[in-house]
Parts: structure tokens; C-alpha cells; sequence
């Protein structure tokens, strides 16, 4: 393949799992820096800021500015800054969903159902009790707008495979009737957050992911071009994926694919 002018890379199981890095990761980001490769990272992480994320991923030998991540938080709150401007929002999210939310200009979180405007979900938190989820439940019931930062079934961690935010999602979609908008991956908005952060168009820039249906279907769909990394939850997909331009064992691979 010939090299991409830019590319974008899920995080959680393609440079590392539970901020453990994956063999080869930190070496691929040299290269492909050194070759002035532009890259940007898309993740639906919502669990950390995106400084938290940046000095995470310093320790771990894997520098990385704050202003090249977009999140699936921080992807939701420009959307509800847009859309939603002005408006009481129901947030329930991690602590670092919270902090960037609060900080936002233009958004008033609430604590009470009645007194919501939009329900926004966030990730899997061990903190969402079923008291949460009925008072969103009740806020959807009563006309709320319904917004989710990202609906994946699962992800991979230290300990085994995690539920995600899709068993909240899903639930309250099917008790409520109510469809959420989603934000993060596989929106295809988040995809053109990622390639505005990039600068470049979408058939210019490939799409690095673990998974072929959340992380490489919308980036297919939308022209940009795909690689499988059999990393995270990579096995646990066909082999070889119909639509990944590239299939590889890992990203430690990307740089030799390119010819780099």
C-alpha cells in the first residue's frame, strides 16, 4: 500500500490495553513521526480528559499531544455545545466526562431528572446504579433529548473482555423506545472530527483499529482506507477481513506495510 498522507488510530488494543503498552507500538509512532506521517488518535475513551490521556501515554514512552486526541467525550460535548447550547443535560459519566462537561461553555448539568433537558450517557462506570439508569429512564419517559458518547458492546482489558456503555444504551433505547444519538465511533462524525484534527480528506487518510465493525466499517464507508491489527480484539474477528485494505499482527507492522 502506498503510505496514507495521514493516519488515524484507535487506542485501547491498537498502542496498548489498559495502558500497557502493546510490542512495537512506541517504535511506530517514531517511525511514521520521523517520515512526518501526520497522526492523530480517535478513541471513545470516556473514562480520562484527553491531558490525562497525553500524560499517560508520555509514561508509557508514547508522547502525545492533548489537541491530537479526540475522545468520545470530548467529541460529545462540542456536539451538545452546538446542538444543545443553553440547555439542562443529565449526565451520567465517568469523573473526567464530568470535568470536561463542567468546564464547557454553554452546557448546565443537573442532578434531578425532572429538571433535564437532554440525557447523556457516557461509558461503563462502576458508579451507574440502577437509581441512575431509572432516572434517565424517567427524563426519556418525559421528552428528553437522548445522547450517548459511544454504544460499543465491549473492551478489552487487563482482566478479560469488559462490558461497554452499549448494555446502558441499549437498554434504555429499548425501555424508553427512544433512539440515542451517538457521538463516538462508529459515527461517522467522530470520524470527521478525527480528519479535521488530521487536515486531510477522507480518501487521504487510513483508519487503524482493533475491531472491523466498530473501529474500520463507518471509515470504510465514508472512503478512507482500513487496517486490521490483531492486537485487543483482533483475533476474535475473521481472518482475512473483507473490507481491511491492510491485515496485520500488530502496529509494530504499519511502518514495513508502508514502505517506511
Amino acid at each position: 500500500m502506498d503510505a496514507p498522507r495521514g493516519i488515524v488510530f484507535d487506542m485501547e488494543g491498537v498502542l496498548h490495553v489498559g495502558y500497557q503498552p502493546l510490542p512495537g507500538a512506541e517504535r511506530a509512532l517514531v517511525v511514521l513521526t520521523a517520515a512526518g506521517l501526520p497522526h492523530v488518535i480517535l478513541t471513545n475513551t470516556t473514562s480520562k480528559t484527553r491531558a490525562t490521556i497525553s500524560a499517560r501515554l508520555a509514561e508509557m514512552g508514547m508522547p502525545y499531544p492533548a489537541d491530537r486526541i479526540v475522545t468520545a467525550a470530548s467529541a460529545t460535548i462540542a456536539f451538545l455545545q452546538r446542538r444543545h447550547r443553553g440547555r439542562r443535560v443529565l449526565l451520567l459519566a465517568e469523573p473526567a466526562a464530568f470535568e470536561e462537561a463542567a468546564a464547557a461553555d454553554g452546557i448546565e448539568l443537573v442532578e434531578r431528572w425532572q429538571d433535564a433537558d437532554v440525557v447523556c450517557l457516557g461509558g461503563p462506570d462502576e458508579s451507574i446504579t440502577y437509581s441512575h439508569m431509572q432516572e434517565a429512564f424517567r427524563a426519556l419517559m418525559e421528552g428528553a433529548a437522548f445522547v450517548a458518547m459511544q454504544r460499543n458492546r465491549w473492551w478489552p482489558t487487563p482482566d478479560g473482555p469488559g462490558l461497554d456503555a452499549g448494555v446502558f444504551v441499549k437498554g434504555l433505547e429499548y425501555s424508553s423506545g427512544r433512539r440515542a444519538t451517538i457521538i463516538g465511533k462508529p459515527a461517522a462524525g467522530a470520524y470527521r472530527a478525527a480528519l479535521a484534527v488530521l487536515g486531510v480528506q477522507a480518501a487521504d487518510a487510513l483508519m487503524v483499529g482493533d475491531d472491523p465493525v466498530a473501529d474500520l466499517a463507518t471509515a470504510h464507508r465514508i472512503g478512507m482506507r482500513t487496517c486490521l491489527v490483531r492486537t485487543g480484539k483482533g483475533p476474535t474477528f475473521a481472518s482475512p477481513w473483507p473490507t481491511a485494505d491492510l491485515d496485520l499482527p500488530s502496529v509494530g507492522e504499519l511502518p514495513r506495510a508502508l514502505g517506511l
